[in-house]
């Protein structure tokens, strides 16, 4: 199938893709395009017009802030997955995005900001940036603003997002001391999507010490959108990690979920999501430490 047709226009700078938003009815914001070409081709979307911002300079980069780090939202899947800043700052962010299926041709022309704008439940940035606490900055024509993740994906397929509005950059908080990150992925074997993914993001009390001092753990393919699974980060927390703390981890990471909002689908049903919690809550944790 293909697309409808639609017009095309490029912005020059992030305040004229914002304009050309506002201007043009029925318009939409084309970054690298692996979310928005599949549904432009489906016909599940039918844009007038694309507007063209892959090219502009101020949302690439990934650079280091005096709180931790800023990624671009044009930053690529390849430059996330090989930047050495961020395995050494956020190491849970590049560990879950070279799980990402699609080749070497998807990784480098897909964008973090596509993607979460995108927010699919199995998709893998959704988990990383909420297990890191990352803040998601947007401009739009009332300005800007920066929302945590937390609260910046809504649903499937829902964001916070408003008429008009950029993902411009995301950011991301460092830790002084050790800091682990590890991901772990039941991939559904047609998109290579998360039928489950678990996002760890394990911050240690010093430099030497195997305990934590906060754990962050967070579901990708579990429920609408990425949820943060608590149960299993308060077995961790102040904790020294053994084989004998993770089990308990990984045990405890079903308790308190409402089993009534777990995804059930043609991908995976509820109770086999459910079953496989524990079980990649505990691969997540020995990814994270083994890295």
């Amino acid at each position: 199938m293909h697309a409808e047709p639609f017009e095309y226009t490029h912005a020059d700078s992030v305040s004229h893709a914002i304009r050309l938003l506002e201007e043009i009815e029925d318009s939409q914001p084309l970054a690298g395009g692996q979310a928005l070409i599949p549904l432009l081709k489906k016909r599940k979307i039918a844009p007038g017009t694309l507007i063209d911002i892959s090219h502009l300079d101020e949302l690439h980069g990934i650079t280091r802030t005096d709180s931790g780090v800023r990624i671009g939202a044009l930053s690529t899947h390849r430059e996330i997955t090989n930047s050495n800043l961020l395995a050494r700052l956020v190491p849970v962010l590049p560990a879950a995005i070279s799980k990402i299926s699609g080749g070497i041709q998807v990784h480098n022309v897909a964008t973090i900001g596509g993607n979460i704008a995108r927010a699919h439940p199995a998709y893998d940035y959704p988990g990383a940036l909420r297990a890191s606490e990352a803040r998601i900055h947007i401009a739009g024509p009332d300005g800007e603003q920066i929302v945590p993740a937390a609260e910046f994906f809504c649903g499937a397929c829902k964001t916070c997002l408003g008429e008009s509005q950029l993902v411009t950059a995301i950011e991301i908080d460092s830790w002084k001391q050790k800091r682990c990150g590890g991901y772990a992925k039941k991939k559904e074997p047609a998109s290579g999507g998360s039928v489950i993914g678990i996002a760890t993001d394990l911050l240690f009390e010093d430099a030497d010490s195997s305990r934590v001092s906060e754990a962050r753990i967070a579901a990708n393919g579990f429920q609408t959108h990425a949820v943060r699974i608590t149960a299993a980060e308060e077995a961790l927390r102040g904790c020294i990690i053994t084989p004998e703390t993770i089990e308990s981890a990984a045990d405890a990471a079903g308790n308190d979920i409402d089993t009534d909002v777990i995804l059930d689908n043609k991908k995976a049903s509820a109770d086999y999501r459910k079953a496989l919690l524990g079980p990649y809550v505990r691969r997540s944790l020995e990814k994270a430490i083994s890295n």
